[in-house]
């Protein structure tokens, strides 16, 4: 089961127990079980334009940047194993954290 849109870890965990609340009730047999968070996004804005050409060519090994296929630049880190798409307006939207501290520590 895949859940989005919830808000914290909290609320997506109460959505997974409601669902399989009503699978229950529709006569089938599911268990509530393993429950993980496997991917958490987060988003911000620096408030100032990004040089996207400049970010790339300093740090080349990190990133990929090829505005002909998609707006932002990828920043992968390597700890915490998170992804940046990194856009000129200065918005950065984060993903790949598996725990909250994970984006926070940026």
């Amino acid at each position: 089961m895949v859940c989005t849109g919830a808000k914290s870890e909290a609320e997506s965990e109460l959505a997974a127990r409601k669902c399989v609340r009503t699978i229950l009730k529709m006569g089938f047999d599911a268990k509530f079980k393993d429950f993980k968070i496997q991917n958490m996004v987060a988003n911000c804005d620096v408030r100032f334009p990004i040089r996207l050409e400049g970010l790339a060519y300093a740090n080349p090994h990190r990133t990929s940047y090829e505005p002909e296929l998609f707006p932002g630049l990828r920043y992968r880190m390597k700890e915490p194993n998170i992804t940046l798409l990194v856009f000129a307006s200065g918005k950065l939207v984060i993903t790949g954290a598996k725990r909250r501290e994970d984006p926070q520590g940026l």
